[in-house]
């Protein structure tokens, strides 16, 4: 995967983080795509994209600066910056930083296996019920990185896409990623799902949008329980 493997730990108190979490990546994303994507704004020491135990993308991954002003850099100026037709969400790995393992798997040959910090358990988070449409489904594989940031949001408008819900849910907190599900044909199922940074903004969301008219609907927000 190159660059330097084991990096995922780099942290120096005195200088700052060098990590960088990238969201709301599209699935189809390559580390080299992020890598040259993020190499703008300073020299890149790893990039990699976090996966599942059954190989796929989480939507999400984490890039290693060769300085703490090169991520900080990142984070101001690529906020937002779209990669592969998705605006992508630029923020410190807190992972990394709190010495929570963010490095994982990063020097092992698996790429994407970083998983070291981010309580990813065996991953059976309910993403294989296909069946049931008012499940999350396959919506957003890979477990987010506290317990309690990802909401399920029912009665959405057939109009409703994800610029939508991440825009409107936007105003709670930082959105790392959202979703709206749609079956085999393309057609909207009329739920979604919003992840969160933390566990507190998800829960003013659910205070403050549950019941709340959107789009001339009355959103249902609830925490997700297949997470």
């Amino acid at each position: 995967g190159g660059g330097a493997g084991g990096g995922g730990g780099r942290y120096n108190n005195q200088l700052g983080n060098v990590n960088v979490y990238v969201g709301n990546l599209a699935y189809e994303t390559t580390w080299q795509e992020l890598k040259d994507h993020m190499r703008r704004v300073g020299n890149i020491d790893k990039a990699d994209i976090l996966q599942g135990n059954d190989g796929r993308s989480k939507g999400c991954g984490i890039v290693i600066y060769q300085s703490p002003k090169e991520a900080q850099r990142a984070i101001r100026e690529l906020q937002n910056s779209e990669l592969n037709g998705r605006p992508i969400f630029v923020r410190e790995d807190r992972e990394s930083s709190s010495g929570g393992g963010g490095g994982g798997g990063f020097g092992n040959n698996n790429r994407g296996g970083g998983s070291g910090g981010r309580n990813d358990n065996n991953n059976n988070f309910g993403y294989r019920n296909n069946n049931n449409s008012r499940t999350s489904g396959n919506l957003m594989p890979g477990a987010p990185s506290e317990q309690g940031c990802q909401l399920y949001v029912g009665n959405l408008s057939w109009g409703t896409g994800w610029r939508d819900l991440k825009d409107h849910f936007g105003q709670c907190g930082g959105v790392d990623r959202a979703e709206v599900a749609e079956g085999p044909d393309g057609r909207k199922k009329g739920f979604g799902v919003i992840r969160f940074h933390t566990a507190g903004d998800a829960a003013e969301a659910i205070e403050r949008l549950n019941g709340g008219e959107f789009m001339g609907r009355k959103l249902e927000v609830r925490l997700d329980n297949k997470v």
